[in-house]
């Protein structure tokens, strides 16, 4: 499997002032446009105008309680710096803004990750030798990079509780690490962005782990510097949430393992949301989800023979990286929580996604990436405009304001904010009057 490529790296060293400024007025472009769509996405009282449930009630609440100390409190067995970060602040401003704040942050902080992968996928999606023609040089080296990015931006395989959420934004996290473990950026600003995104990646999940063995790999293969401070920005982070399991600080309860239900789930829910998004597969196994992983097997199946009989330029050895992780990363934690949902299907199925792109890489002809990248980008508009348990609000300014009235009559306490969602046992954010008033 190459890691690397000097090629590019002295195509990226040699760019032209001008051409530098065109990529970072695209990309700039691109993370607005991201986010604004992100945004967008949800009907209701919008999500500039909710607040998810642990958003809510975790982060936000024990951000303004705790201020820095938060971020040394664990929640669901792990620590989460991303998500802490947000409601950081968010706690620093108006108590009328916080739905913004923590829906714009993480709207944003996803569209990075979706442009982050662009960029870094470049290094391997890309047919060694290019085919013949400058056109379908062109068409070949972003098809592949849209293919595994823009889905990040849009997440057609999880609508309920992983859009503009702080404390889901571990799940496209996941994703991300992989690309940054493996590739190499060109520039040293590139190096440290893809350092510190590792730290705080690795320091928002302890399902991280199953990157460890990957991470070991990167430093035997290349055995340079960049390599080893790679592994410090991942072991660090990561040895710290398994030293808080270890130390009780950080705990997980109500584990009932299921290693069954991890493979299942994994065939039966990420295999076809990956290729058809939940609105058609739904959130559970039923005729239909049958049929439509009936379908996503055969197409696992055309794409693996149409490779095996070299009719497309296969990266075989990355294709199987991704692919095991991709069954690793939902198998590890539906096989020991025993619960699977729709937000475990964000890592998995996008890097099924990047094995199965890795292997339609052209040879002669763009026909089946293409094939491949209008499904996806059907998918993406299917799945685009939701309804879910958020729509369906409470709106955050009238809790808001019902709050407001209660300090006036019980001032210096604390009030109860409700949130989505509204099924039981129900989710309420805790905050005290003079965060409340605060304007």
């Amino acid at each position: 499997m190459a890691l690397t490529s000097q090629t590019r790296t002295n195509e990226a060293i040699d760019t032209p002032p001008r051409g530098r400024g065109r990529s970072i007025a695209l990309t700039t472009a691109a993370v607005v446009a991201g986010t604004a769509a992100s945004l967008l996405r949800q009907p209701g009282p919008g999500a500039l105008n909710t607040i998810w449930a642990e958003d809510g009630e975790i982060f936000l609440t024990q951000a303004v309680r705790d201020g820095a100390g938060a971020f040394t409190t664990s929640y669901a067995g792990y620590y989460h710096l991303v998500a802490r970060i947000v409601a950081a602040v968010a706690a620093v401003l108006p108590a009328a803004w916080a739905g913004a704040v923590l829906a714009a942050g993480a709207a944003l902080i996803t569209t990075v990750f979706a442009v982050a992968v662009y960029h870094l996928s470049g290094e391997y999606l890309s047919s060694n030798p290019p085919p013949t023609g400058r056109r379908l040089r062109r068409l070949t080296s972003t098809l592949p990079r849209l293919v595994v990015s823009v889905p990040v931006a849009v997440l057609p395989m999880a609508q309920g509780d992983v859009l503009n959420s702080p404390a889901n934004l571990h799940w496209t996290g996941l994703y991300l690490l992989f690309w940054l473990l493996v590739s190499r950026p060109a520039t040293t600003a590139g190096r440290v962005l893809a350092c510190a995104g590792i730290v705080l990646v690795t320091a928002s999940d302890i399902l991280t782990g199953v990157y460890v063995p990957l991470a070991a790999f990167v430093v035997w293969f290349h055995r340079d510097r960049y390599a080893w401070i790679k592994a410090a920005a991942f072991g660090v982070p990561f040895a710290v949430q398994v030293l808080g399991l270890l130390t009780g600080q950080s705990e997980r309860e109500g584990l009932t393992p299921d290693p069954v239900l991890g493979v299942t789930g994994y065939v039966f829910r990420a295999v076809p949301a990956a290729f058809f998004g939940e609105r058609w597969v739904g959130t559970k196994v039923s005729t239909v989800s049958l049929v439509f992983t009936a379908l996503a097997v055969l197409l696992v199946v055309a794409v693996l023979l149409l490779a095996w009989l070299r009719r497309t330029t296969a990266r075989w050895w990355f294709a199987l990286a991704a692919a095991l992780h991709s069954a690793a990363l939902y198998i590890a934690p539906v096989g020991l929580s025993g619960i699977a949902t729709p937000r475990y299907n964000v890592a998995p199925a996008l890097l099924l996604l990047v094995a199965v792109v890795s292997l339609v890489l052209p040879k002669y002809d763009a026909r089946v990436l293409t094939a491949l990248s209008v499904l996806i980008a059907i998918v993406c508009v299917v799945n685009f405009r939701v309804v879910n348990p958020r729509s369906e609000g409470p709106a955050w300014d009238d809790g808001i304001d019902s709050g407001r009235v209660a300090c006036v009559q019980s001032p210096g306490g604390t009030v109860s904010i409700e949130l989505p969602p509204l099924a039981a046992p129900g989710w309420h954010a805790t905050l005290p009057c003079d965060y409340v008033d605060r304007n």
